[in-house]
């Protein structure tokens, strides 16, 4: 009896002993995920300290003092999902930083979510700040809870967003025929773009690679979701099939992304389809089921012969980064000149223009860098128009009501 006792109290401590691999499969499913990586740049190491106090928690920080810094960590680190940035920094400014991000080459570096943080309660900063490129703004002294919900929100849309991208690439290469607009996929692009660049080549013809892209397409997602968007790019790609000639090959290569590859067109011949391009999106707003919205498009411009791009993909990697400083200096609009013509990101930063300056810089074509600052400039030129409504009797009275309205509705 006592040997049969003790076989059976062995036989239960072997039950209850754990198995090695059962506990290795437990942990692993029990183990924390992965925390997001959120940058943080301010020059205040109380601040930073403040921030890391509310988020540490949930995420992984990496600190910056200065907006070069900060810089230089999103060139090494592809890791990084959020930006939250201060606008007074030494070195390189939060205005310049986030150009600079929005102008990167790299698509996980101009695509982060930027939250910026200041202490300047006031309507310019955050104009400015959003012209630039932030996605969104918060005034000091912090809300710990509207930080981190906020926070929460963007690295999220941040991860849907790359597996978007990410699944949009792997069926990209799957297929020819974008399912959505119909138009070629970026896999038939590239084939194409090899074969007329070959072409070209060997009977001394022109050819020319065009990227366009719709001006803050990710914030008209994020508000309209995806039916309208879906609806937009079938609508833009109507656009763009009609204006093109029939030998072009026009594709749509991303999610608000498209590419024109133009046989037989130099510089000049590619322009002027760019600039009828640009001017068609414009003339009339999309108009979806219950919305109305005004679309502008970016471009960037390479030949070949005339840029230093020899293969398909360093021809459309030039007119990417082209169209990129497009964007950076207000949108709706060519970048032709990468090294020599387009401005860098940094550049378009600037004081609060006075009228005066704001029409010498119309004269010298400097018109991008006004972008920021024009709710404001219309806003002080008002009195002015006023004055002469009354004086000469123009009759503008209805149009200068209008645009106060449209005014207040924008701020």
């Amino acid at each position: 009896m006592k040997r049969h006792a003790r076989h059976k109290t062995c036989t239960i401590l072997s039950k209850m002993s754990p198995n090695p691999e059962a506990v290795k499969m437990e942990t692993a499913a029990t183990a924390p995920t992965e925390k997001v990586r959120v940058l943080v740049a301010d020059d205040s190491r109380v601040i930073r300290k403040a921030i890391s106090k509310i988020l540490s928690n949930e995420f992984e920080l990496v600190e910056a003092e200065d907006g070069e810094s900060a810089w230089e960590q999103l060139l090494r680190d592809d890791t990084v999902q959020v930006l939250v940035s201060d606008i007074e920094m030494p070195k390189l400014d939060g205005y310049s930083l986030i150009c600079r991000v929005r102008a990167a080459e790299v698509e996980r570096i101009r695509n982060v979510p930027i939250i910026v943080i200041t202490g300047a309660d006031d309507e310019l900063t955050r104009e400015r700040a959003f012209a630039c490129g932030a996605t969104d703004f918060i005034i000091k002294p912090i809300d710990g809870v509207q930080l981190l919900a906020r926070t929460r929100a963007h690295a999220k849309l941040d991860q849907t967003t790359r597996k978007l991208e990410e699944t949009s690439t792997a069926l990209e290469e799957q297929t020819a025929v974008d399912p959505l607009t119909q138009l070629h996929s970026r896999r038939y692009f590239v084939q194409r773009g090899v074969q007329d660049l070959a072409y070209a080549k060997r009977h001394n013809n022109e050819l020319s690679f065009i990227r366009i892209d719709i001006d803050n397409f990710r914030s008209i997602y994020k508000k309209y979701g995806d039916h309208t968007s879906d609806q937009m790019l079938v609508w833009l790609a109507k656009i763009l099939v009609t204006v093109s000639r029939t030998e072009d090959t026009v594709a749509r290569i991303g999610g608000g992304e498209f590419a024109i590859l133009a046989p037989s067109s130099g510089r000049m011949e590619a322009a002027v389809l760019c600039e009828r391009l640009r001017t068609a999106v414009i003339a009339e707003p999309f108009k979806g089921e219950d919305v109305s919205i005004p679309l502008t498009i970016s471009l960037g411009l390479a030949t070949l012969g005339r840029d230093t791009g020899d293969t398909t993909e360093e021809l459309l990697t030039l007119a990417e980064q082209r169209m990129t400083l497009a964007k950076a200096a207000g949108g709706n609009r060519l970048g032709v000149s990468y090294q020599e013509e387009a401005p860098k990101p940094e550049e378009t930063v600037m004081e609060q223009p006075d009228l005066e300056t704001a029409l010498k810089m119309l004269d010298t074509n400097e018109a991008g860098k006004l972008v920021p600052f024009l709710p404001d400039l219309i806003i002080r030129s008002i009195p002015l128009l006023e004055f002469c409504n009354k004086k000469l009797d123009l009759g503008l009275g209805f149009a200068i009501e209008s645009l106060k309205e449209k005014l207040a509705d924008m701020r």
